[in-house]
């Protein structure tokens, strides 16, 4: 059986679970128990639109093989039963990557709570604004020399700027203590969207 869903505009899915396993154990006492813990599974980032339905039975596989993978690393651990399950379900317009300096809407400006780095001599805009972001600078937060000695902080390697979305897991991957979201601003309309939700929301660091 297919089963899917199917939509008039591009939206973007990612299903999360939290699941319990166990296995059998020796106590203090030294008598026999269970150990439990909670384990969390996270989808991919779904595009989903008319043309490109979402198919849950490729999501059903995509947690049966997280499972087995966490079961296979010699824990002992299997699953008992899961206790969560949530989907998100979000709004999808198709951006371009992050380049080089566009001015910071009016609208925005006004909350004073946005840096926006001018990079405008080179196309590292994610670069810099993660940068702004961890290391803030005394003063002109937004020049991009107050940041430039924090640059070998980031692994960096394999990546092409301007970086697009589908790749800021590779970046993850690379930066195990970040974990990124990335909003796109609709300035018709004064609206957010989100165009990456990290499934790696326990990290130390979250921007």
């Amino acid at each position: 059986m297919c089963v899917c869903v199917c939509v008039s505009r591009s939206i973007r899915v990612q299903f999360s679970s939290q699941a319990v396993f166990q296995r059998n154990a020796v106590n203090d006492f030294g008598l026999e128990d269970i150990s439990r813990i909670v384990g969390y599974i996270h989808s991919t980032s779904i595009v989903v639109t008319q043309a490109d339905p979402l198919d849950l039975n490729a999501v059903a596989r995509h947690f049966r093989q997280r499972v087995e993978q966490f079961s296979q690393r010699g824990s002992g651990y299997t699953l008992q039963n899961i206790y969560q399950l949530s989907a998100s379900f979000i709004k999808y317009r198709p951006l371009g990557a992050a380049g080089s300096y566009i001015p910071t809407p009016t609208w925005i400006k006004n909350k004073r709570a946005v840096i926006n780095v001018q990079n405008r001599n080179d196309s590292r805009c994610f670069v810099w604004s993660l940068l702004a972001a961890l290391y803030l600078a005394r003063d002109h937060h937004d020049r991009c020399q107050n940041h430039a000695k924090y640059e070998n902080r980031l692994n960096l390697a394999n990546l092409e700027f301007p970086l697009s979305v589908k790749h800021i897991p590779i970046f993850e991957a690379q930066n195990p203590s970040i974990a990124i979201h990335c909003i796109a601003v609709d300035s018709r309309d004064k609206s957010l969207s989100i165009l990456y939700l990290s499934p790696h929301v326990t990290r130390e660091i979250t921007l």
